[in-house]
């Protein structure tokens, strides 16, 4: 990666990570209402999340945005918060759509960790985090309700940490590497 671009990973990864713990704070604070509502608070983390992918392949690939996997993952993701917000659904029914969202996109993480490992300790923290919400998703299509939703509420507020972090840290690694080179 160019000196540039490490830069701009460290900001937007740092920036990520305070936004992202002061939301985790946020649910952890309201989560009894949030379950009440999870609906819209799913449905607008994953437009969110899903016009993130989106805007972050435009501004990287250019013309080439397209041909990203991760804007398949994108638009996916912005659909399907789009249903939740806007369809009369039951709390069984997010659940499930949650749990099918949260396997795919930890499918593909799993899938970036294995191409393009850099920091073998980071790799394996990410990693154990994607299997151990493929599993809770698992469980939660195989018994959605309160419990188990509560219980990937939680989830998410590990993943909220993590999913900046990890990142954040491989570019920081990468320009200590690479100062050390110059």
């Amino acid at each position: 990666m160019k000196h540039e671009e490490l830069a701009y990973h460290v900001k937007y990864y740092g920036i990520k990570l305070g936004v992202s713990l002061i939301v985790a704070l946020l649910i952890f604070l309201f989560r009894e209402p949030l379950i009440e509502n999870i609906k819209y608070f799913i449905g607008g983390l994953m437009i969110v999340y899903g016009l993130e992918e989106v805007v972050h392949a435009i501004y990287f690939h250019g013309k080439e945005f397209w041909k990203q996997e991760r804007v398949f993952l994108g638009y996916l993701e912005i659909l399907l918060g789009g249903v939740l917000v806007f369809s009369p659904l039951t709390i069984e029914t997010v659940c499930i759509i949650w749990a099918s969202w949260s396997i795919l996109k930890h499918s593909f993480e799993i899938r970036e960790l294995v191409v393009e490992i850099k920091s073998w300790t980071l790799t394996i923290i990410s990693g154990i985090e994607s299997i151990a919400i493929i599993v809770f998703s698992v469980m939660l299509i195989l018994e959605p309700g309160e419990h188990h939703a509560m219980m990937h509420l939680y989830l998410l507020l590990v993943e909220l940490f993590l999913t900046p972090f990890v990142p954040m840290m491989d570019a920081l690694f990468e320009k200590f590497h690479q100062a050390k080179q110059e």
